[in-house]
């Protein structure tokens, strides 16, 4: 027992851990929690969009599921068939109700093989299997897909912006406002419509108070399972930046760390192969505006991983990950602060970035300005990940009256604090623009 197969899925796989971890985080959210072990869930076959079931109230099915199991270019054809259940019949069993509905249960030794584990990986994929219902859920159509909070909600009203740059400011005295309007600015961490924790403020306490996928997995635990991924990318894209060709384990290496970036993120793709993953480290590393290879919030988080160790360089751009909830949280303080300064359009002002779909909490917010769609675009990866750069040399350097650094500096999971990090700043960003 290793993997779970998709054939309509062109045979993608995960690990069998991953989908027991599902089973029981569906059960969790949007069944009987405790039935999770001997219950049974509608495993009924649909051609149907993603989000069309999702309107329907079926999100506690097998089909939801395993779409969302799937990489977004499956996600709005049918995950359940006569396949499906032969090439996984160690994993679930099909039975048919009295009215003649299918319904699937996990099989015994499904749960002798989840009981086997120790509970450490057994929180791991639980973890990832949450990571699936809380990333960006994308899909082949333009339709919004939302399973985290079924809906939108305001949190909190922010306060007015302490600095209100001049129309004719720099680029940096925008960034410089930025920082000062998300230092000001009180901040409710919020899972599942709940708050976590009183209301904080400061860059410094916001990062502190990040989690991934869910509270229980704070701060330490996220850059404790990003470290190593981060130092393969590294790897990788020192070869590339170096002139050095990849050799038969780094292109193995390449795969394995891709697609564990996207497992910890809960956005698996399509088409992982160590020349995407080479075209994108490339691109990265490069900063190229130009470039064709693959670009989405998966991708992006890739180019991010890959970029780190470029956080030393002051003349080198980090890739940030512009994911919906980090592009929602710049775009949506910078359209306020650009309409208050005197701009009616975008033709003189950041030209380059762009938005990124995305749905929940807050998402999608209103804009006065017309900001050009990003997705999808390296001309938006760059002109985003200059700008956030911005926004870590303010916090790195500004200083008050007093001469001392303005801006709390980065804390460290482990104890301390460091200068701050592209990375550091995005995880920020990332709960502002949830």
């Amino acid at each position: 027992m290793k993997n779970t197969i998709f054939p309509n899925a062109e045979h993608f796989q995960i690990p069998r851990a991953l989908y027991v971890g599902a089973w029981k985080v569906w059960f969790k959210r949007f069944g009987e929690h405790g039935l999770w072990r001997e219950g049974t869930m509608p495993a009924e076959p649909s051609d149907e969009k993603l989000c069309t079931l999702v309107e329907n109230n079926q999100r506690f099915s097998v089909q939801v599921m395993n779409r969302l199991l799937v990489p977004w270019f499956y996600r709005n054809s049918n995950q359940i068939d006569e396949a499906f259940f032969l090439m996984n019949q160690d994993m679930l069993k099909l039975l048919v109700r009295d009215d003649e509905t299918q319904v699937a249960r996990l099989t015994d030794q499904a749960l002798d093989f989840w009981d086997g584990l120790t509970f450490l990986e057994q929180d791991l994929f639980t973890a990832y299997a949450e990571a699936r219902i809380q990333a960006d859920i994308e899909t082949p159509s333009p339709e919004p897909v939302v399973l985290d909070d079924a809906g939108l909600e305001v949190i909190g009203e922010d306060i007015y912006p302490p600095i209100i740059p001049e129309k004719s400011a720099t680029d940096n005295e925008y960034a410089q406002a930025i920082v000062a309007w998300i230092d000001e600015d009180p901040f409710t961490p919020m899972y599942q419509r709940h708050a976590v924790g009183e209301a904080i403020s400061s860059w410094h306490d916001r990062l502190e108070a990040f989690f991934w996928p869910k509270p229980r997995n704070g701060l330490m635990q996220v850059c404790h399972s990003a470290d190593a991924l981060m130092y393969r990318a590294e790897l990788l894209a020192r070869a590339i930046e170096n002139g050095v060709a990849w050799s038969a384990n780094d292109k193995k290496l390449a795969v394995k760390t891709a697609n564990e970036i996207f497992l910890q993120a809960g956005v698996p793709q399509k088409s992982v192969t160590w020349q995407n993953v080479y075209q994108v480290m490339q691109a990265a590393v490069k900063a190229d505006k130009n470039s064709t290879a693959k670009m989405n919030s998966g991708w992006s988080l890739l180019a991010s991983f890959a970029t780190h160790w470029l956080n030393e360089f002051d003349d080198r751009t980090v890739m940030v990950c512009w994911n919906s909830r980090v592009s929602t949280s710049i775009i949506s303080r910078l359209d306020f602060l650009l309409v208050e300064a005197g701009y009616s359009d975008l033709t003189e002002r950041f030209s380059g970035l762009g938005t990124i779909p995305g749905v929940g909490g807050t998402r999608p917010r209103e804009f006065t300005l017309k900001w050009p769609d990003g997705y999808r675009s390296w001309q938006t990866q760059v002109a985003a990940s200059e700008f956030v750069g911005k926004i870590v040399h303010v916090l790195n350097n500004e200083k008050d009256s007093d001469g001392k650094l303005k801006y709390r500096p980065m804390p460290v999971p482990t104890g301390g604090s460091a200068p701050w990090s592209i990375q550091g700043v995005q995880l920020v960003l990332f709960s502002d623009g949830y």
